[in-house]
């Protein structure tokens, strides 16, 4: 079995939300060794404070994660890209590096456990608002500007596989 027929397991062909969710883990996952690896190193190794290693890594995370996502995971083949799409990703990434860094924050200085206990925590919670954001913020836009393109309004766009 070659890495392509790996990643895109025959039985996802027939279920593009199921294939959309495996994607999204893998890069998940790819993001997720970025941002998790690079901020013990920057913590661990480097010496810089939890939250700025967290900050940093989470910038480094969040490119990985744009450039895998609008290639791979979401629905954009066909769409010109828009400078309102690429600030509509970034801004919803702002409040994910918010949320990261306040449970991190919440975590270590309130709760007094460890900031990597704090960061699983709160990559999982980033997750899910990635997720159902950009399923219903950027998917869903894309989808209401092809139906009042097409003046049906009718009209299910389905995912290309």
């Amino acid at each position: 079995m070659s890495l392509r027929e790996l990643l895109e397991l025959s039985f996802l062909q027939q279920h593009p939300l199921l294939r959309q969710i495996w994607r999204f883990a893998i890069v998940g996952g790819l993001a997720f060794v970025v941002d998790f690896g690079l901020l013990l190193f920057l913590t661990e190794i480097v010496g810089v404070n939890y939250l700025v290693s967290a900050t940093l890594s989470f910038i480094a995370s969040v490119i990985v994660n744009y450039i895998l996502s609008v290639y791979w995971v979401f629905d954009s083949k066909g769409h010109k890209k828009s400078v309102l799409k690429i600030v509509m990703f970034f801004v919803l990434a702002t409040c994910g590096l918010l949320i990261n860094n306040a449970i991190m924050w919440f975590s270590v200085e309130i709760l007094a456990i460890s900031y990597i206990i704090g960061k699983l925590v709160a990559t999982f919670v980033v997750m899910v608002f990635n997720f159902v954001t950009r399923k219903i913020l950027i998917e869903g836009k894309l989808r209401a500007q092809q139906q009042s393109a097409s003046g049906a309004g009718k009209d299910v766009v389905k995912e290309q596989p």
